[in-house]
């Protein structure tokens, strides 16, 4: 397909993001998918994809294929505004983590007790941790 060569992911940032972004949608999103046929196999086939950094040129094609073989123009529009949004919240030194839910539980409850958000929260976690080796 055409759009493909007007429109690849090229670096790690690119790739992360969407990934992240495809995999929260299989779930999270069923219009994403409205009038997709395929999309449990789109889903089986984006299952190998490695999270792990470093990324080199053979994921990003794979990667691309995925995106030209599964997505259609208004998907392929979404997934652009996505990292678009993506890679802008990463230049103001945000990033989202996952927790597993009893840590996040845990974690709230301690920013709640402290007045502070979950942020502010882990920093002064690490700092007092830091202060705790030396």
């Amino acid at each position: 397909m055409q759009r493909a060569n007007q429109w690849r992911i090229r670096d790690e940032e690119e790739y992360t993001i969407a990934l992240a972004y495809l995999r929260r949608n299989f779930d999270k999103n069923p219009s994403f998918w409205r009038d997709s046929k395929n999309k449990d196999h789109a889903r089986e086939a984006l299952q190998p994809f490695d999270d792990t950094l470093p990324v080199d040129d053979e994921q990003f094609d794979r990667l691309n294929e995925w995106i030209s073989n599964y997505l259609d123009e208004e998907q392929l529009k979404k997934l652009r505004v996505a990292m678009r949004v993506g890679k802008s919240r990463n230049r103001h030194k945000r990033t989202q983590v996952t927790l597993d839910k009893e840590v996040h539980e845990r974690l709230s409850a301690q920013a709640k007790a402290l007045g502070l958000n979950l942020s502010q929260t882990v920093s002064l976690l690490i700092h007092q941790f830091q202060h705790k080796e030396q």
